[in-house]
């Protein structure tokens, strides 16, 4: 069933690359500047409290360009899983506030779960680090102990990632529904994924070693079009 599905994406993307380039170039070119551009400010500056100023208008500066560019982008691959090439995006002040609030917000969520979900192994990590500062501990009881805690940590992320999968068709139905605000469109995926969390991130993990070809810039030009394709492909079947 994966393979129809890739083989779905591949045919939609077939002479469309160049409609999602522009986009996603947009959006890789704004992340890499922000990542870059605070090192470099407080190589010059210093880290000092104006570093944080600049900082948080950089974040905002990133949110503004990258999430309405992401929306875009997600109602370009729903258009094209429907096969409609040739259609215009219009997207307003709507739209645009929508994407404002949206994206901020799943990343909000997801940083959430995460901590709930990372809260024993690192309040166990914190205990231990305490105790040793104290007492002292046998090589091998030390070793155990930091095992216990990284597979606590390891099947805390492993918990966590089936988890978010409830929020993995949200931009879905932001982009399909015009009428979803982005509470809708989250309460939507959570209601609709209830029964496939497993078998959502068991496909994403398909594309695993794709993503591995990403360490260079341009391959992600090719891949990301092709995994969110496939995606949208995934939840329309």
């Amino acid at each position: 069933m994966y393979s129809r599905i890739k083989l779905s994406a591949r045919l939609a993307l077939n002479g469309s690359y160049l409609k999602t380039l522009p986009l996603l170039t947009l959006i890789i070119f704004a992340s890499f500047v922000f990542m870059l551009s605070n090192p470099i400010f407080n190589m010059f500056v210093g880290i000092k409290y104006y570093s944080v100023i600049f900082a948080v208008i950089s974040f905002a500066v990133l949110i503004m360009i990258v999430s309405p560019a992401r929306l875009r982008l997600e109602t370009k691959h729903f258009m094209l899983a429907r096969g409609m090439k040739n259609i215009k995006i219009r997207t307003g002040l709507s739209g645009f506030g929508k994407s404002l609030v949206f994206y901020p917000l799943l990343f909000c969520l997801k940083i959430f779960w995460l901590a709930v979900f990372e809260t024993v192994p690192v309040s166990s990590a914190v205990l231990f680090y305490f105790y040793l500062s104290e007492n002292s501990l046998s090589l091998r009881a030390f070793s155990v102990l930091c095992v216990g805690i990284i597979i606590l940590a390891a099947a805390g992320l492993g918990f966590y990632f089936v988890f978010i999968q409830r929020y993995s068709k949200a931009a879905f139905f932001l982009a399909c529904y015009e009428d979803f605000s982005p509470i809708d469109a989250i309460k939507e995926s959570i209601r609709k994924t209830k029964e496939s969390l497993a078998d959502i991130l068991l496909f994403k993990l398909g594309f695993l070693p794709w993503f591995m070809l990403c360490i260079g810039i341009v391959p992600m030009l090719f891949v990301i079009p092709y995994y969110k394709q496939s995606l949208v492909h995934y939840f329309i079947k």
